[in-house]
């Protein structure tokens, strides 16, 4: 009976010799890799989202990444760029490919930095209507962040003379690259799914791709400085327009419009600025076509509303594409 009893407990110790043998796997070295983009196999090449070509964003995207011992990008976060472009360069960045790499013989991981240019095309570039230059300057003044004033765009309709004028807009760009630039992403406070799309590779994999819309924090005040070069930019133009009945008006209006839709949640503001939008279509002169001037009613029909609808301000928003577009 005893040599049974030392028997099983001979079985028993022999068996927990071999679980203390059987240690988990020391964890995978990370090494770093500095810029990567030379060593992928396969390089995802990222959308240029629709929003950002609106804007003219472009420019450099840094996406620090993490690749495990097969090659995959298993983390990827866009620590530097425009806002409306980090989305799809992390994106691509976790869809590209790389040789496993090893150290003595054993698998590493590896961390390091892709880095993706966005270039704006011709849409981008086109010269814009005096009204949306007044639009976009006016909005300058309410706007806790520049990524969507388009400084590029707005050149093309300065003269090359306009010396003071140029060197505003360029001081608008500085702030607004500087913004771009940061290592701290705007916080997105909301968001909405645009569209939704499951698409089926050569590979057998799935590839589920979700367009949203996201909403970004505007916690910080508006810097001083870009509120003192649009006032003076404004200034400047309207007096080089003067002679220029047709654009000084569409400017004016933009202006107008501008204004309008940042002030009317302010009780005390609300019916100046809408007074002023409606004196500002009121008097436009000769060459305003009549559905610019319906166009411009409609939206001054709709701020009129105390509260407006998702309808609403959808409509708001195709009208003003349309006269963005239109002189």
């Amino acid at each position: 009976m005893r040599k049974q009893i030392l028997s099983i407990v001979s079985i028993l110790l022999f068996g927990f010799s071999i679980g203390l043998a059987q240690t988990p796997t020391e964890e995978l070295k990370t090494i770093s890799g500095g810029v990567l983009n030379g060593k992928a196999q396969i390089l995802a090449k990222p959308a240029y989202p629709a929003a950002a070509k609106a804007v003219g964003a472009e420019g450099a995207v840094n996406v620090q990444v993490v690749i495990d011992e097969n090659g995959d990008v298993v983390s990827a976060t866009a620590v530097s760029g425009h806002p409306l472009l980090r989305q799809a360069a992390e994106t691509a960045a976790r869809e590209s490919k790389f040789k496993p790499t090893t150290l003595s013989g054993q698998a590493v991981r590896v961390s390091g930095i892709i880095v993706y240019n966005f270039v704006a095309g011709n849409s981008a570039m086109e010269k814009p209507t005096w009204f949306k230059v007044g639009y976009d300057l006016a909005s300058v003044q309410h706007a806790s962040s520049l990524i969507f004033l388009n400084t590029n765009a707005i050149s093309k309709v300065f003269q090359a003379d306009w010396t003071a004028e140029n060197e505003q807009l360029k001081k608008l760009a500085e702030i607004k690259q500087a913004e771009s630039s940061s290592n701290f992403p705007p916080e997105i406070i909301g968001e909405r799914k645009v569209s939704e799309n499951t698409e089926k590779k050569s590979d057998g994999t799935t590839l589920k791709t979700v367009i949203v819309e996201r909403a970004i924090k505007a916690d910080n005040q508006t810097n001083s400085e870009q509120i003192a070069i649009s006032q003076s930019l404004i200034a400047a133009l309207q007096s080089r327009l003067g002679g220029n009945e047709l654009d000084l008006w569409q400017f004016n209006t933009g202006l107008s419009l501008s204004q309008a839709l940042s002030k009317l949640r302010y009780t005390n503001e609300r019916q100046r600025v809408l007074d002023s939008l409606r004196q500002q279509i009121q008097s436009a002169p000769n060459g305003v076509s009549a559905e610019y001037l319906a166009d411009l009613q409609k939206i001054a029909v709709i701020l009129e509303k105390p509260n407006q609808t998702e309808d609403d301000r959808q409509q708001i928003g195709s009208i003003l594409r349309r006269l963005f577009k239109n002189q």
